[in-house]
C-alpha cells in the first residue's frame, strides 16, 4: 500500500500511548499505532452485534459482519473490574484448556 504524508491535529495523550505503546512493541514509531488502529476501525466499522436474554439466565448473541454472521448461546456474562493480569495470561490458560481465538494483530 502506498504511503502519503497527511497532517492532523490529534489530542495529545493520545500520540502520547501511542509512541508508548510502539516503544514496547518495537515499532518504528506512533504512525504503525495510529494505523494498526484505523486498519481494526475499518476492518469493523460494519460489523453490529445483537443480544436478546432468554429465559434462565442464557443470552443469545448474532455478530453481523459481512460476509458473515456468528451466532452465540451465552450461560452467564461475568464482569470484573479488579483482577490479577497473570490470572489471564497466556502461560496461566493455556494449560488450563482455553485457547486464545482473537488478539489485535501488532505492527
Amino acid at each position: 500500500m502506498a504511503r502519503v504524508k497527511y497532517g492532523t491535529n490529534i489530542d495529545k495523550d493520545l500520540i502520547r500511548m501511542a509512541k508508548e505503546k510502539a516503544q514496547q512493541d518495537g515499532l518504528d514509531g506512533a504512525n504503525a499505532v495510529i494505523e494498526a488502529a484505523l486498519r481494526v476501525y475499518f476492518a469493523n466499522c460494519a460489523t453490529e452485534v445483537w443480544e436478546k436474554t432468554l429465559h434462565g439466565g442464557w443470552i443469545k448473541k448474532i455478530i453481523v459482519r459481512p460476509g458473515k454472521v456468528v451466532i452465540e448461546s451465552i450461560r452467564s456474562r461475568k464482569v470484573r473490574s479488579r483482577y490479577n493480569p497473570k490470572t489471564f495470561s497466556d502461560d496461566s490458560l493455556t494449560p488450563k484448556g482455553w485457547t486464545k481465538v482473537w488478539k489485535m494483530k501488532q505492527g
